[in-house]
């Protein structure tokens, strides 16, 4: 083969690889944007709150570049109220509103802990398409985060948005519970970078919104593919939740003594409630 040969065998090469390798990279392009915007569009990283021990959404790589976190009268947590008060173990009515003109898309992040920064009671997710609960696996690993989900960031109406949630009343063992909210306005342009961060700190009073209530023994135990409760004499619905804040089963026994056979649950981690007490099992 001559050198002219060669050279032409190399030409026709470089013709045909070169287009294949423009074509790879381009798709390789799209499918990075494409994983960065699902990961981005998954739900706030946990432990973003600015609860004690915390970073803020500004602080944690996504939403970095844009304005220092600042309070905003129309980004706001409402809880509901019930007269006479409540008891552990009843649920709360909570709603995070966001209002910001021409934003279309936007983000938040809740937590619940006492003084001390230990976590208080219970969320319960209530719309599944548009919220959920993530938990941080390497510190602060008591504390439940409830998030958007992708399906979750897009406002129904162009300049505000809301989710809604359950929360279980804990235990009297904190006069207050600090609900700590970090909400973003995102500017939609498929990057985590130029949007604003809010954040609030919302505190309600345990000792003025707990009612009195009689002495339960509500000793919990597990015998085979049974969990006993011992009511005393005031039995009330237990709630039983899975991991992932979902109640999965309400029981009313009103026997002094119940018994919850789990023998036909989904293998998995669960909690039961009984409005005094939790006990977590695994099936």
């Amino acid at each position: 083969m001559t050198i002219f040969e060669r050279n032409n065998k190399s030409y026709r090469m470089s013709r045909t690889i070169l287009p294949l390798l423009i074509c790879f990279f381009v798709l390789f392009g799209i499918m990075v944007k494409a994983d960065i915007t699902e990961i981005m569009s998954f739900g706030a990283p946990p432990s973003s709150t600015g609860a004690p021990g915390e970073i803020t959404c500004a602080e944690s790589g996504c939403h970095d570049d844009g304005p220092m976190p600042q309070v905003h009268q129309s980004h706001r947590l409402q809880i509901s109220t019930k007269n006479g008060g409540y008891r552990p173990g009843d649920t709360l009515d909570i709603s995070v509103h966001v209002n910001d003109p021409e934003i279309q898309r936007f983000g938040f992040q809740l937590t619940a802990v006492d003084q001390a920064g230990r976590a208080m009671g219970q969320f319960i997710i209530t719309d599944p398409e548009n919220t959920q609960i993530l938990q941080n696996h390497i510190d602060l690993t008591d504390r439940q985060y409830v998030t958007y989900t992708k399906a979750g960031t897009l406002a129904p109406h162009i300049g505000k948005h809301s989710w809604s949630l359950k929360w279980i009343v804990p235990e009297l063992t904190s006069n207050s519970v600090h609900f700590y909210l970090a909400t973003v306005s995102a500017n939609d342009d498929n990057r985590d970078k130029g949007d604003r961060v809010y954040l609030r700190d919302t505190v309600i009073n345990l000792q003025q919104m707990l009612t009195t209530h009689e002495h339960i023994d509500n000793s919990i135990e597990r015998k085979g593919q049974f969990i006993i409760v011992q009511q005393g004499f005031m039995p009330k619905p237990m709630r039983i939740f899975s991991i992932t804040g979902m109640m999965y089963k309400e029981v009313f026994d009103h026997s002094s003594q119940a018994m919850i056979d789990i023998s036909e649950f989904p293998k998995g981690y669960y909690i039961l409630n009984t409005g005094l007490h939790s006990y977590s099992f695994i099936r």
